[in-house]
């Protein structure tokens, strides 16, 4: 059985053991600040910014954390291990600032864009998964005791932690529909196995994240993943996917389960909650999430995905972004670019 069908039957969640430490009183009224970084390299251009601002000015802002947001490569580019080399040189420059990293499409899903000049074949997406989890998964994230940190067993790339009384978590959910679509170096039927089993890992730790925000009485609760889960055409939005629906373009909505599950959970935490993702253009901030909505759940689209269009019109922001969590605020979730100081739209 492949090893992907193999865990969604298994079915079975937990978090692996860390060290904890008691939590210090915190503040209402206290605001903190963090670095958020994805969709960059995507050009030389790109790597010269993040080599030679962005990165110094994570450092130099001795930041609590770094939350990546994927997509380390463009998702035209040969998944290669310069690239992996790469993400892996920048999580070690940040040291001892821990990375907390969640998968993005172009580092996986994308690789059967290309095929392997060996074979003449697409290459695996599959396959390509298995190698991102073992360079970036295999070991636990060197985090401090005070962040509590914590990882999910079957998925370890989904992780939670705690900072200045606030919830953090990271999912698994990536571009190209959840994973379901542009499937052409896999079995489809396979590709459907491996998004089911992440659709029921991200579910299962979702639950125990904002089961645990809720009994904590946390001050907010910040989710990061990488896909932009509201670009769904609207005659496909909330048609759940399930089964074998993956191919090259199949017609269901890949994150239905997963947006309605945020929604939910932000009903039921009753705190603020922001989900924090990359992998399309507008830098924004907004309470728009793609149908019924939650009063207190915000959307950050992150700075990162930026280039020219067919026209050689510039889009997107060519930047990171720095976080302002204030949760007695009224605005309880602040953006601005690391490097230009630019504020995230608001719409």
């Amino acid at each position: 059985m492949n090893g992907l069908r193999a865990l969604a039957a298994v079915g079975v969640f937990g978090l692996a053991a860390c060290a904890s430490a008691p939590k210090a009183a915190v503040e209402e009224t206290a605001a903190f600040v963090f670095p958020v970084i994805g969709d960059i390299p995507y050009s030389k251009e790109d790597a010269v910014l993040l080599e030679e601002k962005i990165i110094p000015a994570v450092k130099a802002g001795n930041y609590p954390f770094v939350i990546h947001v994927g997509d380390y490569k463009s998702g035209g580019a040969e998944c290669t291990d310069d690239h992996d080399n790469a993400h892996a040189a920048l999580i070690e420059s940040l040291a001892p600032m821990p990375v907390f990293y969640t998968p993005g499409d172009n580092e996986w899903t994308d690789c059967d864009r290309k095929s392997d000049p060996a074979t003449g074949k697409r290459y695996s997406e599959l396959q390509r998964l298995d190698t991102v989890r073992t360079l970036f998964f295999a070991d636990p994230v060197a985090a401090p005791p005070g962040l509590e940190y914590r990882r999910q067993r079957v998925q370890a790339e989904n992780a939670t932690w705690v900072y200045q009384g606030a919830r953090f978590a990271t999912l698994h959910a990536v571009g190209t529909n959840n994973g379901r679509n542009e499937i052409a170096g896999d079995d489809p039927a396979d590709a459907a196995a491996a998004a089911d089993a992440r659709d029921s890992a991200n579910l299962a730790w979702l639950n125990e994240v904002a089961a645990a925000a809720k009994k904590e009485n946390a001050r907010a609760l910040i989710i990061a993943i990488q896909a932009d889960m509201t670009v769904i055409a609207s005659r496909l939005r909330g048609k759940a996917c399930a089964g074998a629906d993956a191919g090259r373009e199949v017609q269901c909505d890949g994150f239905s389960a997963l947006r309605a599950a945020i929604r939910d959970a932000a009903h039921a935490f009753g705190g603020p909650v922001l989900v924090i993702h990359g992998d399309t253009a507008p830098f924004s901030l907004s309470q728009s999430f793609a149908g019924a909505e939650a009063d207190n759940l915000w959307r950050l689209n992150a700075a990162g995905d930026y280039g020219r269009n067919a026209l050689g019109v510039a889009y997107g922001v060519q930047d990171a972004t720095l976080v302002t969590v204030a949760p007695g605020a009224a605005q309880p979730f602040t953006a601005r670019a690391l490097i230009s100081g630019a504020a995230a739209m608001k719409h």
